[in-house]
């Protein structure tokens, strides 16, 4: 993708020793089993070479998923809480604000909250992310995808970036991305796309609400269940978060099997 000429020179600027995969663009291999969307092959890489890290593009660069040095995925939402617990313990979270969209991990939330920062929330979309970061004063925001807004340096998602802020905070703490990540313990969470032709209807449809209320009583206090209509395809898109690995995986199976027989 873009970043595959500028991101090697720029991060092995930085002293590092880089080895590049997937770097031969030909305008139709972009995001073709690699990348932040598919970082499965960089993961292998990093363990095979023993590296200490791993960074995954997106096909324009604007996202970014690192790899820890045991061939683990570290996603948005953790890098997120790295770089916010970083600059919380420095002072250097303005009002202590972090913003994040609604699918962000509710153990991001938690780990923040409990050390003294604040979450702000807003609707799935880079635009809405930096909206809420101009409405609440926060310089740091971003979303599970991988997108990360670091307003000290950029006004948009930028991967090569915010691979150089994971950097930062390795180098600064002297510790390993594996374990910066732990200090962030995410809730089970499951997500699922449901092709519907008449994806703005299932808000009346009675036969899901009633399913979705059923099942957010199960999921107790601890859970969330968010359905909304996709932005880009003709989906609905289900997310369900809780403490029960084994029951958020049951209800969103089942959450999207109703939702694809009643709005088909």
């Amino acid at each position: 993708g873009s970043g595959s000429a500028l991101g090697p020179e720029i991060l092995a600027a930085t002293g590092a020793d880089v080895e590049v995969i997937h770097a031969d663009p030909d305008g139709i291999n972009i995001n073709v089993r690699c990348g932040a969307t598919d970082p499965a092959s960089l993961a292998e890489a990093v363990v095979r070479a023993g590296a200490d890290v791993g960074f995954a593009l997106d096909g324009d660069a604007d996202r970014l998923i690192a790899i820890d040095a045991a061939g683990h995925v570290v996603d948005g939402d953790q890098v997120l809480g790295i770089l916010a617990l970083d600059r919380l313990s420095r002072g250097a979270l303005p009002g202590g604000c972090l913003v994040v969209s609604v699918l962000s991990n509710g153990g991001l939330q938690a780990t923040v909250e409990a050390a003294g920062g604040q979450i702000v929330r807003t609707p799935v979309g880079d635009k809405y992310i930096l909206e809420g970061m101009q409405v609440s004063g926060a310089t740091l925001g971003g979303e599970k995808s991988g997108h990360v807004i670091i307003l000290e340096h950029t006004t948009s998602g930028d991967g090569i970036v915010t691979a150089l802020e994971v950097l930062r905070v390795m180098c600064a703490r002297g510790a390993p991305l594996a374990e910066l990540a732990a200090a962030i313990p995410m809730l089970p969470q499951q997500q699922r796309a449901v092709k519907a032709r008449h994806k703005d209807h299932w808000e009346g449809d009675r036969v899901l609400g009633e399913a979705i209320a059923r099942a957010n009583a199960r999921l107790g206090p601890g859970g969330r269940i968010i359905v909304r209509p996709s932005g880009t395809e003709p989906a609905l898109r289900v997310m369900v978060e809780g403490e029960d690995a084994a029951l958020v995986l049951e209800l969103a199976d089942s959450l999207a099997a109703l939702a694809e027989d009643g709005l088909d």
